[in-house]
Protein backbone atom coordinates (compact mmCIF):
# COMPACT_ATOMS: atom_id res chain seq x y z
CA UNK A 1 0.00 0.00 0.00
CA UNK A 2 1.51 3.39 -1.19
CA UNK A 3 0.26 6.42 -1.38
CA UNK A 4 0.93 9.48 -2.93
CA UNK A 5 -0.42 13.00 -2.50
CA UNK A 6 -0.68 16.24 -4.62
CA UNK A 7 -1.49 19.96 -3.84
CA UNK A 8 -5.06 19.86 -4.25
CA UNK A 9 -4.52 17.80 -0.82
CA UNK A 10 -6.81 14.86 -2.54
CA UNK A 11 -5.89 11.52 -1.18
CA UNK A 12 -4.76 9.11 -3.82
CA UNK A 13 -3.05 5.71 -4.01
CA UNK A 14 -0.08 4.34 -6.61
CA UNK A 15 -1.07 0.76 -6.87
CA UNK A 16 2.32 -0.79 -6.72
CA UNK A 17 3.09 -2.97 -3.67
CA UNK A 18 0.34 -5.09 -2.44
CA UNK A 19 -0.05 -5.68 1.34
CA UNK A 20 1.98 -8.85 3.33
CA UNK A 21 -1.32 -9.46 4.38
CA UNK A 22 -3.00 -10.59 1.74
CA UNK A 23 0.30 -11.80 0.50
CA UNK A 24 1.15 -14.36 3.39
CA UNK A 25 -2.17 -16.27 1.90
CA UNK A 26 -0.77 -16.94 -1.59
CA UNK A 27 1.12 -19.68 -1.44
CA UNK A 28 4.24 -21.43 -3.79
CA UNK A 29 4.21 -24.51 -3.32
CA UNK A 30 6.95 -25.70 -5.68
CA UNK A 31 9.51 -23.26 -3.60
CA UNK A 32 8.30 -24.48 -0.26
CA UNK A 33 11.57 -27.17 -0.05
CA UNK A 34 14.31 -24.87 -1.64
CA UNK A 35 17.35 -25.62 -0.26
CA UNK A 36 18.74 -24.01 2.77
CA UNK A 37 21.37 -24.38 4.99
CA UNK A 38 21.21 -23.44 9.10
CA UNK A 39 24.38 -21.28 7.83
CA UNK A 40 22.32 -19.80 5.68
CA UNK A 41 19.44 -19.55 7.53
CA UNK A 42 20.96 -17.98 11.18
CA UNK A 43 22.83 -15.04 8.20
CA UNK A 44 19.39 -13.87 7.53
CA UNK A 45 17.83 -14.44 10.43
CA UNK A 46 20.52 -12.07 12.32
CA UNK A 47 20.50 -9.81 9.33
CA UNK A 48 16.39 -9.57 9.36
CA UNK A 49 16.49 -8.40 12.71
CA UNK A 50 19.40 -6.26 12.38
CA UNK A 51 17.83 -4.27 9.19
CA UNK A 52 14.79 -4.07 10.88
CA UNK A 53 15.63 -2.02 13.67
CA UNK A 54 17.54 0.29 11.18
CA UNK A 55 14.92 0.59 9.02
CA UNK A 56 11.38 -0.28 9.73
CA UNK A 57 9.19 2.42 10.31
CA UNK A 58 7.08 1.03 12.92
CA UNK A 59 10.22 -0.36 14.99
CA UNK A 60 11.45 3.24 14.86
CA UNK A 61 7.69 5.18 15.37
CA UNK A 62 8.67 3.08 18.60
CA UNK A 63 11.62 4.48 19.28
CA UNK A 64 12.95 0.85 19.72
CA UNK A 65 16.96 1.26 19.99
CA UNK A 66 16.97 -2.38 20.63
CA UNK A 67 14.33 -4.72 20.47
CA UNK A 68 12.01 -5.60 24.30
CA UNK A 69 13.18 -8.21 26.78
CA UNK A 70 10.46 -10.14 25.39
CA UNK A 71 11.33 -9.86 21.74
CA UNK A 72 15.05 -10.42 21.71
CA UNK A 73 14.03 -13.58 24.12
CA UNK A 74 12.12 -15.08 20.78
CA UNK A 75 14.22 -14.09 18.95
CA UNK A 76 17.05 -15.86 20.63
CA UNK A 77 15.01 -18.77 21.49
CA UNK A 78 14.26 -19.08 17.60
CA UNK A 79 17.84 -18.80 16.66
CA UNK A 80 18.36 -21.90 18.59
CA UNK A 81 15.87 -24.36 16.16
CA UNK A 82 17.83 -23.15 12.90
CA UNK A 83 19.81 -26.48 13.18
CA UNK A 84 17.06 -28.16 12.20
CA UNK A 85 16.66 -25.96 8.80
CA UNK A 86 16.63 -27.75 5.06
CA UNK A 87 14.60 -25.76 3.36
CA UNK A 88 13.74 -22.03 2.76
CA UNK A 89 9.85 -22.84 3.69
CA UNK A 90 11.46 -24.02 7.53
CA UNK A 91 13.66 -21.16 7.64
CA UNK A 92 10.43 -18.80 7.11
CA UNK A 93 8.39 -20.78 9.66
CA UNK A 94 11.66 -20.21 12.30
CA UNK A 95 11.06 -16.26 11.54
CA UNK A 96 7.43 -15.95 12.52
CA UNK A 97 7.19 -16.20 16.20
CA UNK A 98 9.82 -13.44 16.11
CA UNK A 99 8.09 -11.44 13.35
CA UNK A 100 4.98 -11.36 14.82
CA UNK A 101 5.87 -10.51 18.10
CA UNK A 102 7.16 -7.32 16.53
CA UNK A 103 4.30 -6.45 14.55
CA UNK A 104 0.85 -8.92 13.12
CA UNK A 105 1.16 -6.92 9.85
CA UNK A 106 2.78 -5.94 7.09
CA UNK A 107 6.04 -7.15 8.18
CA UNK A 108 7.75 -10.83 6.96
CA UNK A 109 10.11 -12.86 4.96
CA UNK A 110 9.23 -13.94 2.54
CA UNK A 111 10.26 -16.11 -0.88
CA UNK A 112 9.31 -13.71 -3.96
CA UNK A 113 10.22 -10.60 -4.86
CA UNK A 114 6.99 -8.73 -4.00
CA UNK A 115 7.02 -6.71 -7.50
CA UNK A 116 6.62 -10.64 -8.51
CA UNK A 117 3.92 -11.06 -6.17
CA UNK A 118 2.60 -8.08 -7.90
CA UNK A 119 2.43 -8.91 -11.25
CA UNK A 120 0.21 -12.04 -9.92
CA UNK A 121 -1.97 -9.91 -8.22
CA UNK A 122 -2.85 -8.52 -11.29
CA UNK A 123 -4.91 -11.38 -12.47
CA UNK A 124 -8.06 -11.79 -10.99
CA UNK A 125 -8.59 -14.54 -8.81
CA UNK A 126 -11.72 -16.40 -7.21
CA UNK A 127 -11.16 -14.65 -3.67
CA UNK A 128 -10.95 -11.60 -5.31
CA UNK A 129 -14.22 -11.52 -7.41
CA UNK A 130 -16.84 -8.90 -6.08
CA UNK A 131 -20.38 -10.33 -5.66
CA UNK A 132 -24.28 -8.71 -5.29
CA UNK A 133 -27.44 -9.84 -4.11
CA UNK A 134 -30.88 -7.67 -4.04
CA UNK A 135 -31.88 -9.21 -0.70
CA UNK A 136 -34.91 -7.35 -0.27
CA UNK A 137 -36.91 -4.67 -2.06
CA UNK A 138 -35.31 -2.11 -0.18
CA UNK A 139 -31.62 -3.69 0.44
CA UNK A 140 -28.79 -4.63 -1.60
CA UNK A 141 -25.37 -6.48 -0.67
CA UNK A 142 -22.19 -5.92 -1.87
CA UNK A 143 -19.23 -8.54 -0.85
CA UNK A 144 -15.64 -7.49 -1.43
CA UNK A 145 -13.11 -9.91 -0.42
CA UNK A 146 -9.95 -8.24 -1.23
CA UNK A 147 -8.75 -4.94 -2.63
CA UNK A 148 -7.02 -6.62 -5.17
CA UNK A 149 -5.71 -4.75 -8.60
CA UNK A 150 -8.78 -5.91 -10.13
CA UNK A 151 -11.57 -5.28 -7.39
CA UNK A 152 -11.92 -1.60 -8.89
CA UNK A 153 -12.57 -2.51 -12.57
CA UNK A 154 -14.93 -5.23 -11.20
CA UNK A 155 -16.49 -2.57 -9.12
CA UNK A 156 -16.79 0.19 -11.69
CA UNK A 157 -19.01 -2.73 -14.32
CA UNK A 158 -21.07 -3.65 -11.76
CA UNK A 159 -21.86 0.06 -10.64
CA UNK A 160 -22.50 0.67 -14.64
CA UNK A 161 -24.93 -1.97 -14.67
CA UNK A 162 -26.81 -1.03 -11.52
CA UNK A 163 -26.32 -4.52 -10.40
CA UNK A 164 -28.63 -5.97 -7.99
CA UNK A 165 -30.42 -2.52 -7.61
CA UNK A 166 -27.11 -1.08 -5.94
CA UNK A 167 -27.77 2.41 -6.95
CA UNK A 168 -31.21 2.78 -5.81
CA UNK A 169 -31.61 0.53 -3.02
CA UNK A 170 -32.64 2.24 0.39
CA UNK A 171 -30.22 0.32 2.07
CA UNK A 172 -26.71 -0.97 1.27
CA UNK A 173 -25.12 -3.59 2.72
CA UNK A 174 -20.80 -3.68 2.14
CA UNK A 175 -19.32 -6.90 3.33
CA UNK A 176 -15.83 -6.63 4.09
CA UNK A 177 -15.31 -9.55 5.99
CA UNK A 178 -12.12 -11.44 5.21
CA UNK A 179 -10.61 -8.77 3.05
CA UNK A 180 -6.88 -8.78 3.87
CA UNK A 181 -6.22 -5.52 1.66
CA UNK A 182 -4.40 -5.15 -1.18
CA UNK A 183 -4.75 -1.31 -2.97
CA UNK A 184 -6.58 1.81 -1.40
CA UNK A 185 -7.24 3.03 -4.90
CA UNK A 186 -9.33 -0.39 -5.49
CA UNK A 187 -11.62 1.37 -3.15
CA UNK A 188 -12.75 4.16 -5.02
CA UNK A 189 -16.08 3.66 -6.55
CA UNK A 190 -17.50 2.20 -3.37
CA UNK A 191 -17.25 6.19 -1.98
CA UNK A 192 -19.64 7.33 -4.48
CA UNK A 193 -22.42 4.72 -3.04
CA UNK A 194 -22.33 6.51 0.26
CA UNK A 195 -23.93 9.94 -0.38
CA UNK A 196 -22.12 13.12 -0.32
CA UNK A 197 -19.57 13.17 2.33
CA UNK A 198 -15.62 14.24 3.52
CA UNK A 199 -13.65 12.03 4.84
CA UNK A 200 -10.31 12.94 7.11
CA UNK A 201 -6.93 11.22 7.06
CA UNK A 202 -3.63 11.40 8.71
CA UNK A 203 -0.89 11.95 6.14
CA UNK A 204 2.12 8.99 6.84
CA UNK A 205 5.10 9.56 7.52
CA UNK A 206 8.34 8.46 5.56
CA UNK A 207 11.29 7.35 8.13
CA UNK A 208 14.49 8.10 6.18
CA UNK A 209 17.45 5.53 6.07
CA UNK A 210 19.67 5.13 2.88
CA UNK A 211 17.87 1.63 2.56
CA UNK A 212 14.93 3.52 2.35
CA UNK A 213 16.20 6.13 -0.10
CA UNK A 214 16.91 3.37 -2.25
CA UNK A 215 13.97 1.29 -1.85
CA UNK A 216 11.81 4.27 -3.02
CA UNK A 217 14.21 4.63 -5.80
CA UNK A 218 13.54 1.08 -7.08
CA UNK A 219 10.42 1.53 -6.91
CA UNK A 220 10.49 4.76 -9.37
CA UNK A 221 12.85 3.12 -11.45
CA UNK A 222 10.37 -0.35 -12.82
CA UNK A 223 7.04 1.96 -12.84
CA UNK A 224 6.39 2.90 -16.52
CA UNK A 225 4.17 6.03 -15.85
CA UNK A 226 5.74 9.30 -16.00
CA UNK A 227 3.58 11.40 -13.42
CA UNK A 228 3.81 8.85 -10.99
CA UNK A 229 8.08 8.37 -11.39
CA UNK A 230 7.59 12.56 -11.30
CA UNK A 231 5.65 12.19 -7.69
CA UNK A 232 8.18 9.38 -6.43
CA UNK A 233 11.35 11.31 -7.63
CA UNK A 234 9.44 14.53 -5.28
CA UNK A 235 9.14 12.15 -2.41
CA UNK A 236 12.78 10.65 -3.41
CA UNK A 237 14.24 14.16 -3.06
CA UNK A 238 12.33 15.18 0.25
CA UNK A 239 13.79 12.14 1.72
CA UNK A 240 17.38 13.02 0.27
CA UNK A 241 17.18 16.30 1.52
CA UNK A 242 16.66 15.73 5.52
CA UNK A 243 19.03 12.65 5.19
CA UNK A 244 17.29 11.55 8.58
CA UNK A 245 14.20 11.47 10.83
CA UNK A 246 10.84 11.73 9.12
CA UNK A 247 9.15 13.20 6.10
CA UNK A 248 5.03 13.58 5.18
CA UNK A 249 4.11 12.11 2.18
CA UNK A 250 3.00 15.59 1.03
CA UNK A 251 5.28 18.37 -1.37
CA UNK A 252 4.06 20.64 1.89
CA UNK A 253 4.13 18.69 4.67
CA UNK A 254 0.43 18.64 5.21
CA UNK A 255 -0.69 16.27 8.17
CA UNK A 256 -4.15 15.60 7.31
CA UNK A 257 -5.83 15.46 3.96
CA UNK A 258 -9.85 15.56 2.85
CA UNK A 259 -11.56 13.74 0.44
CA UNK A 260 -14.77 15.34 -0.61
CA UNK A 261 -17.71 13.35 -2.31
CA UNK A 262 -19.60 16.27 -3.92
CA UNK A 263 -22.81 16.16 -5.27
CA UNK A 264 -21.81 15.66 -8.57
CA UNK A 265 -19.67 12.89 -7.64
CA UNK A 266 -22.38 11.12 -6.24
CA UNK A 267 -23.91 7.86 -7.79
CA UNK A 268 -26.10 6.81 -4.85
CA UNK A 269 -27.69 7.85 -1.74
CA UNK A 270 -29.09 5.12 0.08
CA UNK A 271 -30.35 6.38 3.86
CA UNK A 272 -28.59 3.61 5.47
CA UNK A 273 -25.30 1.31 5.14
CA UNK A 274 -23.69 -0.90 7.19
CA UNK A 275 -20.18 -2.05 6.68
CA UNK A 276 -19.70 -5.72 8.01
CA UNK A 277 -15.84 -6.04 9.40
CA UNK A 278 -13.97 -9.53 11.15
CA UNK A 279 -10.68 -9.63 12.19
CA UNK A 280 -9.39 -11.22 8.90
CA UNK A 281 -10.44 -7.14 7.67
CA UNK A 282 -7.16 -5.52 7.58
CA UNK A 283 -4.62 -3.06 5.40
CA UNK A 284 -6.50 -1.32 2.88
CA UNK A 285 -9.44 -2.99 4.39
CA UNK A 286 -8.99 -1.22 7.18
CA UNK A 287 -8.09 2.11 5.59
CA UNK A 288 -11.77 2.00 3.98
CA UNK A 289 -13.21 1.14 7.39
CA UNK A 290 -11.20 4.06 9.20
CA UNK A 291 -12.81 6.39 6.66
CA UNK A 292 -16.42 5.26 5.99
CA UNK A 293 -17.00 5.34 9.74
CA UNK A 294 -16.81 9.18 9.94
CA UNK A 295 -20.11 9.10 7.05
CA UNK A 296 -22.64 9.54 9.35
CA UNK A 297 -24.82 7.26 7.28
CA UNK A 298 -22.72 4.42 7.94
CA UNK A 299 -22.72 2.31 10.60
CA UNK A 300 -19.99 -0.38 11.33
CA UNK A 301 -20.79 -4.38 12.17
CA UNK A 302 -19.14 -7.05 13.19
CA UNK A 303 -15.89 -7.67 15.11
CA UNK A 304 -12.67 -5.86 14.99
CA UNK A 305 -10.49 -5.52 12.08
CA UNK A 306 -7.24 -7.39 12.08
CA UNK A 307 -4.98 -4.30 12.92
CA UNK A 308 -2.16 -3.43 10.38
CA UNK A 309 -2.47 0.05 9.08
CA UNK A 310 -0.39 2.21 11.33
CA UNK A 311 2.92 0.67 9.81
CA UNK A 312 2.48 0.48 6.12
CA UNK A 313 4.35 1.29 2.86
CA UNK A 314 5.93 -1.98 2.17
CA UNK A 315 9.50 -2.11 0.74
CA UNK A 316 11.82 -4.94 0.55
CA UNK A 317 15.69 -5.68 0.92
CA UNK A 318 17.07 -9.05 0.03
CA UNK A 319 18.94 -11.47 2.34
CA UNK A 320 22.36 -12.19 1.96
CA UNK A 321 21.48 -15.98 1.11
CA UNK A 322 19.76 -14.41 -2.15
CA UNK A 323 17.30 -16.65 -1.14
CA UNK A 324 14.45 -14.39 1.10
CA UNK A 325 13.73 -10.61 1.04
CA UNK A 326 13.31 -9.14 4.09
CA UNK A 327 9.55 -7.29 3.88
CA UNK A 328 9.03 -4.10 5.79
CA UNK A 329 6.97 -0.80 6.50
CA UNK A 330 8.57 2.40 5.19
CA UNK A 331 5.98 4.57 6.60
CA UNK A 332 4.08 5.21 10.10
CA UNK A 333 1.19 7.23 11.34
CA UNK A 334 1.94 8.73 14.79
CA UNK A 335 -1.69 8.46 15.78
CA UNK A 336 -2.68 10.10 18.95
CA UNK A 337 -2.68 8.02 21.87
CA UNK A 338 -5.84 5.54 22.26
CA UNK A 339 -5.95 5.89 18.44
CA UNK A 340 -3.55 3.44 17.13
CA UNK A 341 -4.80 0.53 14.94
CA UNK A 342 -1.79 -2.03 14.50
CA UNK A 343 -2.52 -4.87 16.75
CA UNK A 344 -5.83 -3.50 17.97
CA UNK A 345 -8.08 -3.28 15.07
CA UNK A 346 -11.28 -0.70 14.65
CA UNK A 347 -13.98 -1.60 16.52
CA UNK A 348 -17.30 -1.71 15.30
CA UNK A 349 -20.17 0.60 15.95
CA UNK A 350 -22.14 -2.35 16.68
CA UNK A 351 -19.99 -5.09 18.23
CA UNK A 352 -21.28 -9.01 17.36
CA UNK A 353 -20.18 -12.15 18.59
CA UNK A 354 -17.16 -13.90 16.56
CA UNK A 355 -19.43 -16.64 14.15
CA UNK A 356 -18.81 -20.27 15.59
CA UNK A 357 -19.93 -21.67 12.36
CA UNK A 358 -21.13 -20.99 8.76
CA UNK A 359 -24.39 -20.46 9.61
CA UNK A 360 -23.61 -17.97 12.38
CA UNK A 361 -21.24 -16.12 10.11
CA UNK A 362 -23.97 -15.81 7.28
CA UNK A 363 -26.55 -14.99 9.34
CA UNK A 364 -24.28 -11.54 9.66
CA UNK A 365 -25.61 -10.55 6.74
CA UNK A 366 -29.56 -11.13 8.19
CA UNK A 367 -28.59 -9.36 10.85
CA UNK A 368 -27.53 -6.17 8.85
CA UNK A 369 -30.83 -6.34 6.78
CA UNK A 370 -32.79 -6.62 9.77
CA UNK A 371 -31.32 -3.85 11.68
CA UNK A 372 -31.76 -1.31 8.51
CA UNK A 373 -35.09 -2.41 7.46
CA UNK A 374 -35.83 -1.69 10.99
CA UNK A 375 -34.43 1.75 11.67
CA UNK A 376 -37.05 3.99 13.03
Amino acid sequence: MLKYFKKTHTLKTLPLIITSFMLSQMTHAKDDFMAMTPAECLQDLNFTAQFLLDNDAGIKGKNWKSYPENIQKILESQKEKVTGVNSIQECRNISKPFLNAIRKGHIGLQKASSMNELQESMVPKKEDLVTTQKLSEFTSYIAIPSFGLSVKKQLESLIANNQDNILHAKYLILDLRKNGGGFDDAAEPLFKLLGEAEYWSEVPQIYISPANIQAYKDIQNSIPDEELKAQLGAIIKKMQSKKNGWVYMTEDDTTLLSEKITKKDVLANPIKVVVLTDENCGSSGEEFVKSVRQNPRVVTMGQNTYGELDASNIREKQTPSKKLYVWYATTYVHRRAGQEIDNIGIPPSIKLPKPVDQQAYDNEVKLAQSYLENIK
